[in-house]
């Protein structure tokens, strides 16, 4: 959620495809396709380009869609309250992702990329993902199990939300320096009302403060940068430093969960996600950290 990137958006929204992009993607509206997971690249971007072409032919915003989004994404979520109903609750979530895909890519064909339409998108996920939490919560209680399981609800909420803010910061950052040459930061809209203003900055400072040694990463980059845009040996460099990193932050994405969600559900065993987002994903989380921050420090190290 940078600034930079609405910005410096073209006039369709559209990023230059790379060569080596499989054939099929060059026609679709992607941030940037090296970095998009595979089942972006193959399912999620594929199948919500047609909404995003439908949506814009009637004249709808990306606002709009991510509106649409976040309700059918709370009625997934909601439905996995009941266990009979676990495998629709997984194809409703799969097409909130279709459809939280369509946004991103309508506001690239539109060029109508905002700051506040990332936030709002971001939100969409967040509440989402409060309708999944509280209904397994809900769920486990009318199932018998004890009170301390809304303790371990809340600590896995809260390890999603940090897992979702690296995996946006990051992926990002990328975008900016390498997609678009430019210098990363964080600066929020400003004619926003001041309480969704407080909320943006919230989202920005949460970010910040997890990101370690890459903020001084950013500010060497935009040290060097002559009127703004970056030198290519910068973008270069960046790339080559931070390209396996931004892959392995895919990990922690709504993907990953949704595709476990589904997984759990078919093994009637979802009263092991919020083991699922504790153990396996908050060790991937402090395994990617603590590979960032060594690589932040080699490349704050060299010329």
């Amino acid at each position: 959620m940078l600034a930079a990137l609405a910005k410096a958006s073209s006039s369709n929204g559209l990023v230059t495809p790379r060569n080596d992009e499989p054939v099929f993607a060059q026609g679709l509206a992607f941030k940037a396709v090296e970095i998009e997971e595979l089942a972006d690249v193959y399912f999620f971007r594929p199948a919500g380009s047609p909404i995003a072409r439908a949506a814009r032919t009637m004249g709808m915003s990306p606002m709009g869609v991510t509106i649409v989004g976040a309700l059918v994404g709370i009625a997934g979520g909601m439905l996995l309250y009941d266990e009979r109903l676990g495998l629709l609750a997984f194809t409703v979530l799969i097409l909130h992702g279709i459809i939280d895909s369509a946004d991103g890519q309508l506001a690239r064909m539109t060029g109508r990329v905002t700051e506040l339409g990332r936030v709002l998108d971001a939100v969409g996920g967040y509440v989402t993902h409060v309708a999944i939490f509280l209904a397994i919560g809900a769920n486990l209680l009318h199932r018998g199990w004890s009170a301390s399981i809304l303790v371990w609800m809340v600590l896995a909420g809260i390890a999603s939300a940090v897992h979702a803010q690296m995996y946006v910061y990051h992926r990002d950052a990328y975008i900016a320096v390498v997609t678009r040459g430019l210098p990363p930061g964080d600066s929020p809209p400003t004619k926003i009302p001041p309480l969704i203003g407080w909320l943006v900055r919230g989202y920005f400072g949460v970010q910040r403060w997890f990101v370690g040694f890459h903020g001084k990463v950013e500010t060497a980059l935009a040290a060097r940068a002559t009127t703004g845009v970056l030198r290519e040996e910068d973008r270069a460099r960046y790339r080559e430093s931070f390209y396996p990193l931004v892959r392995g932050w895919n990990f922690l994405g709504d993907n990953t969960r949704f595709f476990a969600i589904g997984v759990l559900v078919c093994l009637h065993r979802i009263d092991l996600f919020f083991a699922f987002i504790l153990l396996p994903m908050n060790l991937a989380f402090i395994v990617l950290w603590l590979w960032q921050r060594s690589v932040d420090r080699r490349f704050l190290a060299s010329p």
